[in-house]
């Protein structure tokens, strides 16, 4: 996977939850065994509540 390309678009769009969220859960060994939809749901809930909370 191309993390690097691939995080410099999340945060050139202004989705730095989504960003933050994705390097966690590149580094994080127990998501592999997570589907697309599944990694997708939790990028978007980090999102929602990144916005929410600030």
């Amino acid at each position: 996977m191309l993390a690097h390309p691939t995080l410099d678009r999340l945060n050139a769009m202004g989705l730095t939850g989504m960003a933050k969220a994705f390097n966690e859960l590149a580094a994080n060994a127990e998501a592999e065994q997570l589907s697309h939809g599944e990694w997708l749901a939790l990028l978007l809930d980090r999102e929602w509540s990144w916005r929410y909370d600030r």
